[in-house]
């Protein structure tokens, strides 16, 4: 218990008391957000809470401590006055006291001996919770000894791995299938949880991705050689050699938890390889789920249980740094928001990491507007937007702007009026930064647009926003992981494969763009002139890029090549997780 809340049955701040006031919170519920007035302070009598910095990413840690009874927060703001720094939310019920700063100031002049004495206390407090933080700042920024739970879990994988490494590709291959399958028949349980713990998507289209996850991976794995000689593949006397890299660390995202889970086991595996899990807090329990199918099958097929492993209760992310930086631990595959990433980049450990999306979407005077319309809506309503590779900006070339809303409408869109823009721009992006609220990420289109006072006859399936282009930098032209698309008019292609670029450029570089053209020359310049990776065309974007109805390797790891600071432009796969050698003969 901090030292304020001893001094309480004390003289003179016993006669605090008089100015608590009692409240009450539920679980989830916000007791303090960033930049509000800083009014007052909570003493907390029951319960746990949570305070986190104030960050736009969705798939990235920001707590940095959990408080529980006889805690104080809020009180810099109470002292200082300036806005809160930070956001605290109740991690269980909670039960408080406020200390409002209006009482706090007619405590210190009607008794000024209490006024000393608080200030006294929460000095003490603030001391303690400074020296704290600067310890773990250390411990942070000087990678600090793992602990010994981490020092077990990597060991434990380090064995199994050598285990496993002799295994034969027919045994390897009927596990994988038994992991797949096991977890594609829970899909529907999984998808469950994984909406009511994150808030985040839609039960059906998890559904559909976990399965894909499971049964197409498993499908371009099954039969290929991944250990030993591979298959000669020219004239010159040069024999590849794979093995394993060993040690996998992989970051799972709180977007789509259990159908990376499951795709990351599966080319880990497939490469001999064991592989560490650290799960988003808000995914925890679909992760633990996850990890115990997965487990379950090891086990029936003679496996060390050991060659998957996660962490299992809420973490921090100094144990994601400790075990990103275990010299055991060979390789990190990080999929989140951009700070995990850079994390992973600069752990010294060799890594994988993925960029943000943003993708534009170019729709061409000659497009068939009637199925690039619908390709559109599925794509960006699919599982509530939140696939990286989603369309995000179109680009619609005048001469075909109107009867193209008209298609976008006729396939469940909600093309907003400018007040409508108005009230939706108000509703979902933060003042400070212009960037989008991470509340809104996965909900439903009608969700938002009934958040805006928007209340369309038929609940839409997608939220247009028509744009002009000086609002580019703006925030309709970054990534929006929700239902919401802005739309670009030009005045032809070759101002739109501009604007396209321009787009990219801000953000999404390296990723994903689209375009809906029947003039294959012209996809062909699109494809040469756009920094993307994975260039689709006539193709809805945010399934495609994943390799949903496109022959793009199925994957949920898309790299974005130098152009988004990453090692390879690829669908991440099992090659990706091995070693090659070249067993080179005299010519």
């Amino acid at each position: 218990m901090s030292h304020f809340l001893t001094q309480l049955n004390t003289e003179p701040l016993k006669k605090l008391r008089d100015y608590l006031q009692p409240v009450q919170f539920q679980k989830g519920q916000c007791l303090i957000t960033a930049g509000d007035a800083g009014d007052g302070c909570y003493l907390i009598d029951e319960g746990e809470v949570r305070v986190e910095l104030h960050r736009r990413e969705t798939d990235s840690e920001h707590v940095l401590c959990h408080l529980g009874p006889g805690s104080v927060i809020g009180e810099f703001s109470l002292l200082d006055g300036e806005p809160r720094s930070a956001n605290v939310y109740a991690e269980t019920n909670v039960a408080a006291r406020w200390l409002s700063r209006a009482d706090f100031e007619s405590a210190c002049l009607e008794q000024p001996a209490v006024g000393v004495a608080v200030l006294t206390a929460l000095s003490r407090d603030l001391s303690a919770k400074l020296r704290q933080q600067n310890n773990q700042m250390a411990d942070h920024m000087f990678a600090s000894d793992p602990d010994l739970e981490t020092r077990e879990t990597v060991a434990t994988s380090v064995s199994a791995q050598k285990e496993f490494a002799n295994w034969t590709e027919d045994r390897v291959d009927a596990l994988l299938l038994d992991v797949a399958e096991t977890v594609a028949q829970q899909a529907e349980g999984l998808a469950d949880v994984n909406v009511t713990d994150t808030g985040i998507g839609v039960v059906a289209d998890k559904i559909l991705k976990i399965r894909f996850a499971c049964r197409e991976v498993y499908g371009t794995l099954s039969g290929r050689q991944a250990a030993g000689l591979l298959p000669e593949a020219g004239g010159r006397r040069v024999l590849n050699i794979a093995g394993p890299v060993g040690v996998v660390l992989g970051i799972i995202p709180v977007t789509n938890p259990v159908s990376t889970i499951i795709f990351k086991t599966l080319i880990c595996l497939k490469g001999r390889n064991a592989l560490i899990l650290s799960c988003h807090r808000d995914a925890l329990r679909v992760g633990n789920m996850t990890g115990e199918l997965i487990q379950s099958a090891l086990k029936r097929h003679g496996a060390p249980v050991g060659l998957v492993q996660w962490i299992k209760n809420r973490t921090d992310r100094r144990k994601t740094a400790m075990l990103m930086r275990h010299p055991d631990v060979s390789f990190i595959l990080a999929t989140g928001g951009p700070s995990i990433v850079s994390a992973a980049y600069s752990s010294g450990t060799p890594a994988i990491g993925v960029g943000a999306g943003n993708a534009p979407v170019l729709i061409c005077a000659d497009a068939d507007l009637r199925a690039a319309a619908e390709q559109v809506v599925r794509g960006k309503s699919f599982d509530n937007g939140i696939i990286c590779g989603s369309e995000n900006n179109l680009v619609v070339v005048q001469s075909v702007r109107d009867e193209f809303i008209q298609q976008l409408e006729a396939a469940g869109a909600r093309v907003l009026s400018p007040d409508e823009k108005h009230r939706l721009t108000a509703s979902i992006f933060n003042p400070e930064d212009c960037h989008m609220k991470r509340e809104i990420t996965g909900k439903s289109a009608a969700q938002i647009a009934a958040h805006a006072g928007i209340y369309p006859d038929t609940p839409p399936r997608l939220l247009v926003v028509p744009v002009k282009l000086d609002e580019l930098a703006g925030p309709y032209g970054h990534e929006k992981l929700a239902p919401i698309l802005s739309l670009f008019t030009v005045a032809d292609e070759a101002e739109g494969l501009n604007v396209c670029q321009r787009i990219l450029t801000q953000q999404g570089m390296g990723h994903t763009a689209a375009i809906h053209t029947r003039n294959e020359s012209l996809a062909k310049r699109f494809g040469l002139e756009m920094p993307a990776s994975r260039v689709l065309v006539n193709a809805c974007a945010a399934q495609g890029c994943i390799g949903i109805g496109t022959g793009l390797t199925p994957s949920f790891t898309l790299g974005c090549g130098t152009y988004g600071g990453n090692s390879t432009t690829d669908n991440v796969t099992y090659t990706h997780v091995l070693n090659i050698k070249r067993l080179a003969f005299a010519s």
